[in-house]
Formats: C-alpha cells, sequence, structure tokens
C-alpha cells in the first residue's frame, strides 16, 4: 500500500496550477482585478443587462489584484495538492475498499471508489474526444461537453457494475450449490418494452461449456447479467418465474452477495477494470472479502500462474494489448473460485492466435476444474468441438440447439453493393496512376517503433484490407495517415497530407477510429447529420449518405434516435457518412468488423463496397481474415512493424 507513484502527484500539481489560473481569469473577466500596485490594463467596465444587470465585466487589472486572486486560490489549491501527494505514497483507493467491508464509512465507500476511479477516465476522456473533434473538424470546448460527459457516465456505470459483481460492500456472502450452478423455470425477462424474452426453462450442469449465440441485440448480454443479478439489481429490469444460481434465487440476492461463487468478464473489459496494475485487479474480489495482504497475493499468483500472464502481474492496465486484457479480466473472475462464470463476447476484439488462447483458456476452466461456464459470443467457429450446450436467442426466446455449421458470409460484388452515385463524389480523382503514395512511412510510441519504413501506394475505387495481429500497428498507421505528424511522407493525388490545413486534410484524408462512438456530438441521428453538413457544406446531405450507406428499409426511422441507441452496424455506418461529409478521396476505417454478428459484417462490408465503388480509396484495417478476404480486392499485412502484400489464395480469389 506504501509505494511511491508519480502519477498521482503530476496530475494533482497540473489541477491546482489550472485552479489558481483559472481563479486569476474569473476575477479579471468579472469585475477586474484591481488592488494595488502596478496598472497593467485599464479596461472599460461592461455592466450587463436584464437579469444579470448586477454582474459587470471587466475593469482595470493591476498586479496587486491578480497577486490578490491568486493568493486567494492557494488554499484550494493546496488540498488538491495535498490528496495528489497523499495518492502518490498510498493506495487511497485501496484504503476504500477496506473501508466497505467494515468501519463507519462503509455505507459511502462505493460512491468514494467510484469518484476517485472516475477522475482519471474524465481525463482521458477528454483528450479521446479532443481527438475525435480533431477529426471530424469540431472546435471549441463547448463541443465536447455532451460527449465527455457521457463517456464519464458510462465508465462511472461500467466501475460500479463490475465492483458489484465481485463483492464490493456486501453485507451477506451464502454460499452457493456447486452441483446446481443454473437453472430457469418459466423464466421471463422485460426491459421496459425495449427487449423481451419469454419462457426460459433451462439448466446447466457444472463443468460444463455453454456458447449463448444470437444477432445483434437478442439479448445475448442480458441473458447472461440475469444469470449474474445484475439486469434485475443494477439495470432496472424486470424477472418473472424463477431463475436459480448457486441454488439462490436471483431476485432475492443482488450480485454482491454471490460474487464469491459467481464470476463475471464483461463485454468491455478495459471499462471494467478499477486498479491500476494487474495484480491489483486481478486481486480486487479478494480484497473486497478482508484477506490479508499474504493471502490476496498468494492467490493471485496462483491464478495468473494458471492462466500464464504472470508476466503481466506489475504491469499498468492501461499497457495491455486486446488479448492480454481479456486474459487478465477472465483471471480477476476466476480469482475467488467460482462455480459459474459468465463471459461476455470475449472474442471480440482479438486476433486468431489470442482467440484460440482465450477459447482454450475457458475450455480448461470448464472441463478441468468443474466450473459452470457461459460464453455469448457472435464468433461461434472457434467454439466447435469445446463446447458442450449450444444455446441461441430468436425473437425472444432461447432455444437448445446443436453446435452450428462453418458461418458462411455472402459473397459481396460491386454489383451487389448498394449504388454508390448516392455517396458523394471524391474531392481528387487522378487516374492512370496511385491515388496514395505512402513513402517511408516511420511511426514511434517513445522508444518503441510501431510501423517502420511504410511504403506502399493505393488506387482510386480500391477496396484495401490492413490486417495483423493486435498490438502490430495497424491503428498507429491509420492515424499517421490521417494526421502526418511521423516521419515519412504521405501523399494524396500528389500532394503531401503534410503541407496541408487541416480542412483541407479533411477533403484529403478522413478516419473512422476503432471507438468510433467518439464521433459523435448530439443527442439525436437528424442532429449529428446537421452538424456535419454545417461545418463541411456536402454536395449530398449528410443523412442522404447514411440513407444510402445502411438501406433505405433500415433507415427508416431512424433520425430522430440517440446515435447511441442504433445497433454496432449502424453506428457505424453513421460515423462513416459523417467522416464522408468533406467528400475526402480517402477513407480510412479501423478495425469495421469488430464485435459484429455475420449481418452487420455483410452491411459494414457493402458500405465500403459502395464507398470504393464511388471513387475513393478505402483502406481499412482488421483482425478478420475472413471480412478481409470477402470485401477487399487486396490485402496489406503489418508484421513488426513491416507493411507487405499479401498473396490472396486460389479460393479467395474465387469468391
Amino acid at each position: 500500500m506504501m509505494r511511491f507513484r508519480a502519477a498521482p502527484l503530476r496530475a494533482a500539481a497540473i489541477v491546482a496550477a489550472v485552479f489558481v489560473v483559472s481563479r486569476v481569469l474569473y476575477r479579471m473577466v468579472f469585475g477586474g482585478a484591481s488592488g494595488g500596485g502596478s496598472l497593467l490594463f485599464d479596461l472599460p467596465k461592461v455592466p450587463l443587462s436584464g437579469p444579470f444587470a448586477h454582474i459587470t465585466l471587466f475593469g482595470p487589472i493591476t498586479t496587486g489584484g491578480i497577486w490578490n486572486a491568486a493568493v486567494s486560490a492557494l488554499p484550494f489549491a493546496a488540498v488538491i495538492l495535498a490528496f495528489g501527494v497523499l495518492n502518490a505514497v498510498i493506495d487511497v483507493q485501496r484504503l476504500f475498499v477496506r473501508g466497505s467491508t467494515r468501519g463507519p464509512i462503509r455505507a459511502v465507500s462505493r460512491a468514494l471508489v467510484i469518484a476517485w476511479a472516475t477522475a482519471p477516465a474524465l481525463a482521458q476522456s477528454v483528450r479521446r474526444m479532443r481527438r475525435a473533434a480533431a477529426l471530424r473538424g469540431e472546435r471549441g470546448p463547448a463541443a465536447l461537453l455532451v460527449p465527455v460527459f457521457e463517456h464519464t457516465v458510462e465508465r462511472a456505470l461500467a466501475l460500479a457494475a463490475s465492483m458489484e459483481v465481485r463483492g464490493f460492500a456486501a453485507s451477506d456472502r451464502p454460499a452457493g450449490d456447486v452441483e446446481h450452478p443454473v437453472r430457469f423455470t418459466a423464466a421471463s425477462l422485460d426491459q421496459g418494452g425495449a427487449w423481451r424474452l419469454t419462457g426460459a426453462d433451462l439448466e446447466l450442469a457444472p463443468g460444463t461449456l455453454t456458447i449463448v449465440s444470437g444477432a445483434t441485440g437478442s439479448g445475448k448480454s442480458s441473458l447472461l447479467d440475469a444469470m449474474s443479478g445484475l439486469f434485475q439489481h443494477f439495470e432496472g429490469g424486470h424477472q418473472t418465474g424463477r431463475i436459480e444460481v448457486g441454488g439462490l434465487d436471483r431476485r432475492r440476492h443482488p450480485p454482491r452477495e454471490t460474487a464469491g461463487f459467481v464470476g463475471v468478464v464483461a463485454q468491455q473489459v478495459r471499462l471494467s477494470f478499477v486498479a491500476e496494475t494487474v495484480h491489483d485487479e486481478i486481486g480486487f474480489a479478494l480484497t473486497t472479502q478482508a484477506l490479508d495482504a499474504e493471502a490476496v497475493d498468494a492467490r493471485v499468483r496462483q491464478t495468473a500462474h494458471e492462466l500464464g500472464i504472470s508476466r503481466l502481474l506489475d504491469r499498468p492496465v492501461t499497457a495491455l494489448s486486446a488479448g492480454e486484457a481479456t486474459l487478465v479480466a477472465i483471471a480477476a473472475a476466476l480469482v475467488s473460485h467460482p462455480v459459474v462464470l459468465l463471459v461476455d463476447e470475449p472474442l471480440a476484439e482479438l486476433d486468431a492466435a489470442a482467440r484460440r488462447l482465450v477459447c482454450e483458456v475457458l475450455d480448461r476452466v470448464a472441463h478441468e476444474t468443474g466450473t459452470c461456464v457461459v460464453v455469448a459470443e457472435h464468433r461461434t467457429a472457434e467454439w466447435r468441438g469445446l463446447a458442450d450446450t449450444w444455446l441461441e436467442i430468436d425473437g425472444g426466446y432461447v432455444a437448445l440447439g446443436e453446435a452450428p455449421e462453418p458461418e458462411a458470409m455472402p459473397t459481396t460484388t460491386r454489383a451487389s453493393a448498394r449504388a454508390a452515385d448516392e455517396i458523394g463524389e471524391p474531392t481528387a480523382a487522378g487516374p492512370g496512376h496511385p491515388l496514395v503514395s505512402v513513402r517511408g512511412l516511420d511511426v514511434r510510441h517513445g522508444d518503441a517503433v510501431a510501423v517502420r519504413q511504410a511504403r506502399f501506394a493505393l488506387h482510386a475505387a480500391e477496396l484495401v484490407a490492413l490486417t495483423g495481429a493486435n498490438g502490430a500497428g495497424k491503428s498507429s498507421l491509420l492515424g499517421a495517415m490521417a494526421v502526418p505528424d511521423a516521419a515519412g511522407a504521405v501523399l494524396i493525388d500528389g500532394t503531401d497530407v503534410a503541407a496541408l490545413d487541416p480542412a483541407a486534410r479533411r477533403r484529403a484524408v478522413a478516419l473512422v477510429p476503432e471507438q468510433f462512438d467518439d464521433l459523435f456530438f448530439a443527442t439525436t441521428v437528424a442532429a449529428e447529420c446537421h452538424r456535419a453538413d454545417r461545418r463541411n457544406r456536402p454536395s449530398t446531405p449528410t443523412d442522404e449518405t447514411f440513407a444510402a450507406l445502411l438501406g433505405r428499409e433500415l433507415y427508416e426511422g431512424m433520425l430522430l434516435r440517440h446515435p447511441r441507441d442504433l445497433s454496432a452496424g449502424e453506428r457505424l455506418c453513421l460515423a462513416i457518412a459523417i467522416q464522408l461529409a468533406p467528400s475526402p478521396a480517402v477513407l480510412l476505417v479501423d478495425e469495421p468488423a469488430r464485435g459484429l454478428d455475420a449481418a452487420a459484417r455483410r452491411l459494414v462490408g457493402e458500405a465500403l463496397v459502395t464507398i470504393a465503388e464511388a471513387g475513393r480509396v478505402v483502406l481499412f484495417a482488421t483482425h478478420d481474415r475472413e471480412f478481409a478476404a470477402r470485401f477487399a480486392d487486396r490485402e496489406l499485412t503489418l508484421e513488426h512493424g513491416i507493411v507487405s502484400a499479401v498473396a490472396r489464395t486460389t479460393a479467395e480469389l474465387s469468391s
């Protein structure tokens, strides 16, 4: 608990300095800053009218007035700095967690931990949204208010849910029945009319691996949440019938009381991390049980060894790759030796090697430790030969099924894509030569080289896939092409992108980042489209582009919906339409197939084909080789920082 960490102290010093400066600026704007000393500025006083008649802006500004304003802010700045010092030498969050198990702060410790852990996420959210605003062409801090608020709330809710399912502030910890891990009897689930599951009857045995499949939005996550208790006790869902987990009535026992025998791995594992290091993240559930530090450490190291991640224990959770983060989340759920392990879409963000590793781990957990493992998943192919039970959700019903046939994605050709003439024309043309030339591009992150001397060319109307393992540098390469701040050159229609001003650069190249929800700044689809039109004045209105990408039958009735209420495929099409508003010659899309079911992947793939057919270069990064083979004209791969062409197999060429 006693270890010096520079980051909290540095952050507190920055916040304290900003507070002092803000206080001085406030005094200068509202009434001036006079108070002796030398006169610096003699600004005219501007009285306001109406309900603000008591307020006067500006006035004389003196050195003494600035000093007095700064001194008045120092006590508050000192308090901020003191908390930074405290957090630098003491893990305050762990103190709050200890307090949740006993003592006078038990009732408020939950809020304290959430607030303490959410504060760094606020700063991270601001950085992410500033980047997204730059990619979209938004200016001014006011544009960040809605998305930063939404991201912060999302993080706080994910933290609260994560701590709930790991037993934080539990007042009772009943034991679970190992012989009867999961049983549904005439169970129905309802989320206020938005989604309903009717009459589920099922029983899962110990030592089995069950796969829950279904289309996006069918209710796979809600079914797992009903088993964990989050649906009933955290999300406000309504349950009828009976659901027993570990022999206990799920409606009577909140998740924190069953955390000792129910492990949960959330769909977005990074949002659910509550600690700074991998060691503390894995041991969080044990800490809430008031175990001594030596016992926690021993269990953490044993669990990490069993999953092959001992090398990660001292690493910050922010430094993990997607595959490593998933394994750490599984370890954090397994550290309490659960009877039931619930895992929500663990393969969504992983490359082929990481997917195989996660499948092997969960297969071993189920069949060697006797745990009842339930996995909700789009990607069913990897589980064939491993799963004991298959459940499919379709039309609000859960059906017991069999191992599915290999997933087949219908072939898409230029003729089958939606009409390209509905998408606005790009601003650059240049037939007969490459539209994009990347020459000697180097991308570094500190001392690490992500991309080394990348050289390749792309032609108009070409759809190209950039493949590679998690952490290979695909996102780094796309980012360097869109915002050229690395060594080397990116030429679009003969012009170096680095020489363009931001507005001209967005007309040349646009990027849809992996976290494409960051591009949403309004509360309705119509407002998002209007915002893009106002900034860029495209020849084709953004809502028309969105309709063309999505298809008219899906587009009807969407304009008044909140962007985040759309399905993942629909949201991605909206983000693409927004980034097409400046009519860029080149569109870059990072991981367009991530977390999508087969129908949504086809929707997005056909949208990319349509955009390329309009004459643009489309380059998308993906670790989904099947998606690349189905939709891309050709493929580049990134391995060990080197970009090279991939030769297509005969089967891929014939498809």
